[in-house]
């Protein structure tokens, strides 16, 4: 691959709502192994990989709704509790093939700061989003609030230590789906580079 085909490839990949994706067409296991392999490779600071991917797809995707939902519910003071949010919570997870919780696993010995493992966590997130916009795949990434409380968390079984960071939906997208276009401004506009 050249410069310019990464760059295109950067610039072409888009987050694809789950309502957006067919929820039944399967990902082969061949390709959830490509699209690990490829986050497996982020840079972190320590070798630490603190990245850890919770797969819940068929039937399963019914314990992350239930636990968004109790989650949501149980964070959420009664005067802003919204039915519809709570209802959404529920039905979500059923419009992807697939919902990935994403982990921040922390490095026992504590070798590096909190946060780098969180950016580390992040930058696997990219890498495995940029070869499943190559593959075709849509993904979105989700992080309601709730994701990052203790009831979610208490949820996915997490260590004290631990962090969720949101969910990562994942499937095709619908057939005649047209692949979103978007714009950024002027990248040379946020730099300044110092003499």
């Amino acid at each position: 691959m050249n410069i310019e085909q990464i760059s295109k490839l950067i610039a072409h990949r888009r987050s694809i709502k789950p309502a957006l994706m067919d929820s039944e067409e399967a990902i082969s296991p061949e390709l959830w192994e490509t699209l690990f392999e490829a986050a497996n490779w982020a840079p972190n600071h320590g070798l630490t990989e603190p990245w850890r991917f919770l797969v819940y797809s068929d039937e399963s995707r019914g314990s992350i709704a239930t636990a968004l939902q109790a989650a949501y519910k149980s964070e959420t003071a009664t005067a802003e509790f919204r039915p519809e949010k709570f209802e959404k919570m529920g039905k979500n997870p059923f419009l992807a093939n697939s919902v990935v919780a994403l982990v921040m696993k922390r490095d026992p010995k504590r070798k590096v700061p909190e946060i780098e493992e969180i950016e580390a966590v992040a930058c696997a997130v990219q890498n495995l989003h940029l070869v499943a916009s190559a593959a075709g795949l849509g993904v979105f990434w989700s992080s309601p609030a709730v994701t990052y409380g203790p009831s979610f968390a208490e949820s996915l079984e997490l260590d004290a230590e631990d962090k969720c960071l949101g969910l990562l939906y994942v499937g095709w997208p619908k057939k005649g789906l047209e692949w979103p276009v978007s714009k950024r401004t002027d990248a040379m506009a946020k730099v300044t580079f110092k003499t």
